[in-house]
């Protein structure tokens, strides 16, 4: 059963996005678990079963905004609490590694630990690798 990566898998993971190596990156995340930022109004609570996920603008590309651990959500929510309306939720949700990618839409890359000495961009041409990755083994 995944579980958060460890700081050792995390330098793995770093080390296969620095290389590019779609394969090494795919193994890593499948091996762990990730959370996703929810934000909430409150003209939102109509639709319960409707979570959808943080996402960002970066370098010119959309990116979904992803953490390896509680604390690298919270460090991020902290920065940027004015980016967060007083009335708004703001909730975690974990994903596995494995089915990270289903939340991922297409021409989008990940932003993993925003706010933190360990922010990693997988770009939206790698994570592309990534979903082509998935189909092949389907």
């Amino acid at each position: 059963m995944p579980a958060p990566l460890s700081s050792d898998s995390y330098a793995e993971l770093v080390a296969a996005i620095s290389d590019q190596d779609a394969v090494a990156i795919k193994s890593l995340l499948a091996s762990g678990e990730f959370i996703l930022i929810n934000v909430q109004s409150p003209e939102d609570e109509d639709d319960e079963d409707a979570i959808g996920a943080l996402t960002a603008e970066l370098e010119d590309q959309e990116v979904l905004v992803v953490f390896s651990s509680e604390e690298h959500a919270g460090i991020f929510v902290t920065a940027q609490s004015d980016m967060f309306d007083e009335d708004e939720e703001v909730q975690g949700f974990m994903v596995e590694g494995d089915l990270l990618m289903d939340y991922l839409p297409e021409e989008f890359g990940l932003l993993l630990n925003p706010e933190s000495d360990d922010v990693q961009l997988i770009p939206a041409d790698l994570a592309d690798e990534l979903r082509d990755e998935d189909e092949a083994a389907e």
